[in-house]
């Protein structure tokens, strides 16, 4: 019986370690769909906690604006205003975890948002590249 636990342990490990290395390979190769699956989760849930709308209905918003802003990261103006936001947004993220980490140093918040915001513009437009 322990060794059907063992087993099962393994197996649940394994699948939760493979769906990180999946998630972080989209975003790393792929940070414009990553993006467009990202915000709209984000407003689906928003449209369903904050604002009471019905599930279905969050999820049809949810898969449009992910249609729309797909749709939008593809086309030239779009790329430049949409990657440069959330450029923006993923560098500033990065530079709270930093200002967290290092003990509230805004030195670090500063050069992590800087590095970060230069390497997610790369990945985007290696992004828009392939």
């Amino acid at each position: 019986m322990a060794a059907l636990f063992s087993y099962g342990l393994v197996l649940a490990i394994s699948i939760i370690i493979g769906l990180i290395f999946t998630i972080i390979g989209v975003f790393v190769g792929h940070i414009i769909l990553f993006d467009s699956i990202f915000l709209a989760a984000i407003s689906g849930i928003i449209c369903n906690q904050i604002w009471s709308v019905h599930p279905a209905l969050c999820l049809v918003i949810a898969i449009a604006l992910f249609g729309l802003l797909f749709w939008l990261q593809n086309t030239k103006v779009g790329f430049w205003i949409i990657g440069v936001l959330l450029s923006a947004f993923w560098a500033f993220v990065f530079g709270f975890f930093a200002h967290i980490f290092a003990g509230e140093d805004m030195i670090w918040f500063y050069v992590v948002m800087g590095l970060g915001f230069i390497v997610m513009m790369g990945l985007h437009l290696k992004a828009r590249n392939t």
